[in-house]
């Protein structure tokens, strides 16, 4: 559900719905602060989560002319993923590759049958092996419960 749609200038913040009490913000180029942002965005990719802060800031330009829910509901359930599994500092491979099992379990749990598919699209080439359901006990422990993050 959509909680704030200010202006163009601002961004589109709404309820994660893998963990309610984080925000997820999706940040167009209209918004000032985006300049500041898009440095992030190419370091980290199309989003990343701020530790600490129970926000999650998407990158909105992704978007603008390819909108995919499916996508962004990936993106959304990854960044959850670190956040769940306590990842705060610099990413390794290996997280990346936990975030991305993490995401497959919140997905299969919400029913994101497209959202998987794009996951599964790519996760070879994100992590440079083929995706097994083996993988998931890398990182069960922590989505075994709702989480209490």
């Amino acid at each position: 559900m959509i909680k704030i749609i200010m202006s163009e200038s601002e961004p589109l913040i709404y309820d994660s719905e893998f963990l309610p009490h984080v925000q997820i913000a999706i940040v167009f180029e209209e918004n000032p602060q985006y300049k500041d942002l898009k440095p992030l965005f190419d370091e980290y990719g199309y989003g990343f989560m701020v530790p600490g802060k129970h926000l999650v800031i998407i990158d909105g330009e992704q978007f603008v002319n390819n909108f995919s829910a499916d996508v962004l509901k990936f993106i959304e359930a990854h960044e959850i993923a670190h956040i769940i599994m306590g990842h705060d500092g610099p990413r390794s491979e290996e997280d990346e590759m936990d975030a991305d099992l993490g995401a497959y379990i919140l997905l299969k749990r919400k029913g994101k049958t497209d959202s998987i598919k794009t996951l599964l699209k790519h996760f070879k080439d994100r992590h440079g092996v083929r995706f097994s359901e083996d993988l998931l006990n890398r990182v069960k422990k922590h989505f075994l419960l709702p989480p209490q993050v």
